[in-house]
């Protein structure tokens, strides 16, 4: 059996279809005329072609849509095409946004600055004012989601929308996305017009909470810094707390970490002043067991000497603790 058989007995009915002979003296112009008569609600593609070393057989594109609220909900399966979609005129084309899940076969998209080949088992989300290059590179059926920029920006609470989003289909967010899709898809037939349009908004809701997880929006230096020393405290004595483990706790790169710290002291300035007051209140508790071997090792220093050193810069004198041997 086939991919184009496989999909066809998948349950997927109501199919719009094209069919192109590839060895069709003007089929690209076929493709165009087939695609604006069948399928011409999937208005944010725009150019499409069909890949020059395909010349045998027939290409077939197969699209179920139905309406979620103001979520076009579709599965499709598509033989290789390329094209474009996006881009950000304002014909209202670009103020939408897409969602591949995709089952089998490839999808490759990329913009300006970057290109991502997406194979089964791949969750994205690309924003339509961004101008976007496509391709199914392999015979590729997929779940697709058309909806609405302006509600998902409403519910991010931003001005923006990252380009491009890409989770696997098995994080738990995806999950749920893809289990609320499924669910919408079996009942549209069975919801009044307040249920379906709720449908639709919890999947918008679903969406940005994926793109909460996977894209980290943006925080005031000052907010990030609050953010980081918080982190840090909670782990002064964690051997492994470096300025990377911490920037990929706050989901923030290492080089934005650093500059929320650039008009003070560095991030291991603040762990090392931190560990150092931590240490000296410890040595301090009347009574307590450990040595000044042990409170260097506990708070991470090289060494005892490294801890003396260290000690006696900053409060001058060395650390000690009554009855220590070691100090």
């Amino acid at each position: 059996m086939t991919q184009t058989q496989a999909a066809d007995t998948a349950g997927w009915r109501q199919w719009t279809s094209i069919d192109v002979p590839l060895r069709h003296p003007h089929r690209q112009d076929l493709l165009h005329e087939q695609w604006g008569r069948r399928l011409g609600h999937l208005a944010h593609v725009r150019r499409l072609r069909l890949p020059a070393d395909r010349t045998r057989g027939v290409h077939r594109t197969r699209v179920e849509r139905r309406l979620v609220g103001e979520v076009a909900a579709s599965r499709q399966f598509s033989d290789p095409i390329e094209g474009t979609s996006g881009s950000g005129d304002s014909d209202g084309r670009a103020d939408l946004v897409a969602v591949h899940i995709i089952g089998s076969g490839r999808l490759r998209v990329e913009d300006t600055g970057r290109r991502v080949d997406l194979g089964p088992g791949t969750l994205c989300i690309r924003d339509l004012h961004t101008f976007w290059r496509f391709a199914y590179t392999a015979p590729t059926d997929c779940r697709v989601l058309i909806l609405p920029r302006a509600g998902l920006l409403d519910h991010l609470h931003r001005t923006r929308l990252p380009a491009l989003t890409v989770a696997p289909a098995t994080a738990p967010e995806s999950r749920l996305l893809l289990a609320h899709f499924d669910a919408s898809w079996s009942l549209a037939d069975q919801l009044g017009p307040d249920a379906t349009q709720a449908a639709g908004e919890a999947m918008a809701m679903l969406l940005t909470g994926l793109i909460r997880t996977r894209v980290p929006v943006a925080v005031p230096p000052e907010s990030l810094r609050a953010a980081a020393t918080a982190y840090a405290d909670s782990r002064l004595r964690d051997p492994d707390l470096t300025p990377a483990t911490i920037a990929r706790a706050l989901n923030v790169s290492v080089r934005t970490l650093h500059r929320a710290f650039a008009d003070g002291e560095t991030v291991m300035t603040y762990v090392r002043r931190r560990r150092l007051e931590g240490a000296r209140r410890e040595l301090g508790l009347p009574g307590g067991p450990f040595t000044v071997a042990d409170v260097a090792a506990r708070w991470q220093f090289a060494d005892p000497s490294h801890f003396r050193r260290a000690h006696r810069g900053t409060y001058g004198q060395s650390p000690r603790r009554q009855g220590d041997p070691s100090a």
